[in-house]
């Protein structure tokens, strides 16, 4: 049986491909993939309010090498952030998990 960062682990390789494949550069998220990742992936922390813009400015972010594409580096890269953040914001929380979900 996996151990939970090894299953995080796939989750996370599994995530990223299952929303690049549909574009002709299954190793890339185009704008639309990103916009969608977010939108069912991680939908309590992606504002419903967020607009066109919104998306845009955060492409511009992830997308250092200005292909307008995220490829897994770059996605990896937000998601090392997140966690970082995550773990700055709940540091000095009791060990239970953050959320009651």
């Amino acid at each position: 049986m996996a151990s939970a960062l090894e299953q995080a682990v796939a989750a996370v390789l599994t995530t990223f491909q299952k929303y690049a494949e549909h574009s002709r550069d299954k190793h890339k998220l185009c704008k639309a993939e990103l916009k969608e990742l977010l939108q069912k992936e991680l939908p309590t922390w992606t504002p419903t309010e967020f607009r066109e813009c919104d998306y845009n400015k955060f492409m511009s972010v992830l997308d250092t090498d200005k292909d307008c594409e995220v490829d897994f580096a770059e996605y990896m890269r937000s998601l090392a952030c997140l966690c970082l953040y995550c773990h700055e914001y709940f540091k000095n929380c009791p060990l239970e998990p953050p959320c009651s979900q």
